[in-house]
């Protein structure tokens, strides 16, 4: 299956004292999301890649106006298929294609291994190949894994809008092909070194089409937030490039 996405995702820092009246204004006309665990949440694991000078890396710092970032996402403790994505920005249109592919033939999926894409279905190979034609253009090599907790919203009365808080964020530096972790070199991004910040915070993301829902912009404007840029791999780099050996408990 390909999934191709156009939308656009407003982030902020909140504090976590903001997060109950923010969960109510999403009960309000939304769902939890179903494949979210007994205690509402799930995690998400993503793989990133870059090339040998991190140009995507440095077209996000530079926020160029054109850029993308490819990886590899997975749910630890589901079985599922691995995602491949590729998220591009132009200006402040997100436009996202994602092919799920095999667990055990994702790896031959990214050699471009003639069998693993024929067992694929057309639109896995059709998004399988949006993937690989910037993976090996650019010469792509695996850097970061991100793994974080995410609470998720989905709207029942648009045609599509999400509202999600991702939590517990940390990043490792990953250079094979695989989403295997060591506990002990997580390092959590979501501190306040990090974000700047005098208090504990979640990253809120309000996704939608067009334009955002009423009830959206009621609630940015009923508790004043301010947009964040907030990018999870570009924030995991700069951490393990130039924060203090700091690693988060295991």
């Amino acid at each position: 299956m390909e999934n191709i996405l156009e939308r656009y995702e407003y982030k902020y820092l909140v504090p976590e004292r903001q997060v109950p009246a923010i969960r109510e204004a999403a009960r309000a006309t939304s769902k939890i999301d179903k494949y979210a665990g007994p205690d509402g949440t799930y995690r998400i694991r993503s793989l990133y890649f870059d090339t040998d000078r991190f140009d995507l890396f440095q077209a996000n710092e530079r926020e160029q106006v054109d850029r993308f970032k490819l990886r590899a996402r997975t749910y630890p403790g589901k079985e599922s298929p691995v995602f491949l994505e590729v998220k591009r920005r132009v200006v402040d249109v997100i436009v996202k294609t994602r092919a799920a592919v095999p667990a055990a033939s994702w790896r031959d999926v990214l050699a471009g291994r003639s069998a693993a894409l024929s067992a694929l279905s057309a639109g896995a190979r059709s998004g399988a190949q949006r993937f690989l034609a910037p993976y090996h253009r650019h010469h792509m090599r695996p850097v970061l894994l991100v793994d974080y907790e995410r609470e998720a919203y989905i709207s029942e009365i648009d045609s599509y809008s999400r509202l999600t808080f991702d939590r517990k964020i940390v990043v490792q530096p990953k250079e094979t092909l695989d989403f295997d972790a060591d506990p002990r070199r997580w390092r959590a991004i979501d501190h306040t070194a990090q974000t700047r910040t005098i208090e504990p915070v979640c990253v809120l993301e309000l996704k939608f089409e067009r334009r955002p829902p009423r009830w959206m912009s009621a609630l940015v404007q009923r508790l004043g937030l301010v947009r964040y840029s907030f990018s999870k791999y570009c924030y995991g780099v700069t951490a393990e490039l130039s924060l203090p050996e700091t690693r988060s408990p295991a």
